[in-house]
């Protein structure tokens, strides 16, 4: 971990749909603190998800520290300006689940999270690039695909629960499909609910389906719920929330930096809880692709 003593310039951009459109007021907090503080900061409210990596670039080239106000789908369009940079990063959570920031435990208070890049503790992080899209917490093929895909429809209405509702409501649906797993180059072949490739190890707003999870070791944990029943699926999900779900046999566990996914029927899926397209599927990961200001261990 690396500390960058001196503050420098600050470029906010926010993201005004994040936490379904509560995020500007989360940035209300953050700038008052700063406006406080005396600290030299400029901001930019996106007009579209596009913008985001725009503004980005341009933020850098005029020499700014850029932070990312939003959830985890903000960062990663941001963040993927950045693959190769030493230019540090900075985040403060404000989207509904904010599973990245929870697995470098940066604080989802405003005030708290703006302290993290004063501070100016930075650690390389891994991102994960999927047929040419950059993701950095976690990517999924299969049920919890489909299941982001509703969850983005009705989190509007509800919130931070919609992960939920949304995976009850698939789950009288969806059926296990057969796919070809390749992991640096060795193939499983199995029917599978979902499969989760984890930078982090958070996603669905809390669920640790990676618990081993490091976003700086260069691989994704990769995780397999294979053809269990509903109601044995029903029963492994409290546990994750604790990450114990992976001592069940039927959720098998890898590690891989490259990954393949193939099915015979195309299967959905996301990129840090967004729709992503189908199977097939390639997934790289890239080892310390961004620098990102982190709380001080």
């Amino acid at each position: 971990m690396k500390k960058r003593s001196e503050h420098g310039r600050y470029f906010f951009i926010v993201n005004p749909a994040a936490k379904n459109g509560r995020a500007p007021a989360t940035w209300e907090k953050a700038k008052h603190f700063l406006l406080s503080e005396g600290i030299d900061f400029q901001f930019a409210v996106s007009r579209n998800e596009a913008e985001l990596a725009e503004l980005a670039r341009a933020a850098v080239d005029q020499g700014f520290t850029v932070v990312s106000v939003g959830g985890d789908g903000t960062f990663n369009r941001i963040a993927a300006s950045f693959m190769g940079s030493d230019t540090p990063l900075g985040l403060i959570p404000a989207g509904t689940g904010n599973d990245f920031a929870r697995t470098f435990k940066i604080p989802t208070d405003p005030v708290e999270a703006v302290r993290v890049l004063l501070a100016g503790n930075t650690v390389s992080v891994d991102l994960g690039v999927m047929n040419q899209r950059c993701f950095c917490n976690v990517a999924g093929v299969g049920l919890d695909a489909e299941v982001a895909a509703e969850a983005n429809r009705i989190k509007k209405r509800w919130g931070p629960l919609a992960y939920l509702c949304a995976l009850f409501k698939q789950l009288l649906f969806y059926r296990p499909q057969p796919i070809t797993l390749q992991i640096d180059g060795k193939t499983l072949q199995t029917k599978a609910w979902l499969i989760a490739l984890a930078n982090g190890r958070y996603y669905g707003n809390g669920m640790m389906v990676a618990p081993f999870a490091d976003p700086t070791d260069g691989v994704f944990e990769v995780i397999v719920v294979t053809d269990i029943s509903r109601l044995h699926f029903l029963r492994l999900l409290p546990l994750v929330f604790s990450g114990k779900h992976i001592n069940i046999p039927a959720v098998r566990c890898f590690r891989g930096r490259e990954i393949a996914v193939r099915s015979s029927v195309p299967l959905a899926v996301h990129a840090d809880g967004e729709v992503a397209g189908k199977t097939p599927l390639s997934v790289r990961a890239y080892r310390g692709a961004v620098s990102l200001l982190v709380p001080q261990e």
